[in-house]
């Protein structure tokens, strides 16, 4: 996967970078592919703002955003919303239990 980094204001530590790239690569394990991603970061009042947008191969991207005053914390919290949007999506679009025996 694609990982791109941004900023919409400041420069961005080079740590928060790594961090940020390591923790989505890590959502590829449930199971997709994802053709790219974007991180963008902006920071107001001395606040992270973190917004982390997912491109599927197919179908809407999986966008979430994030506010807090520590990056990292920003970076976490919004992956752990990419992740519940993730899994609802894949509950929903699974026919796994779905299935039925025919004359039911």
């Amino acid at each position: 996967m694609n990982i791109e980094v941004t900023s919409r204001c400041d420069t961005i530590p080079s740590a928060l970078r790594e961090y940020a790239q390591e923790r989505l690569a890590g959502i590829e394990r449930l199971g997709e592919e994802f053709e790219k991603s974007e991180i963008i970061f902006q920071k107001e009042h001395d606040e992270f703002i973190c917004e982390v947008i997912l491109h599927r191969h197919r179908g809407e991207p999986f966008i979430a955003t994030s506010q807090d005053r520590e990056g990292r914390s920003a970076v976490d919290d919004a992956a752990n919303k990419l992740e519940k949007q993730f899994i609802r999506f894949k509950e929903k679009h699974s026919h796994k239990g779905r299935r039925r025996r025919a004359g039911e």
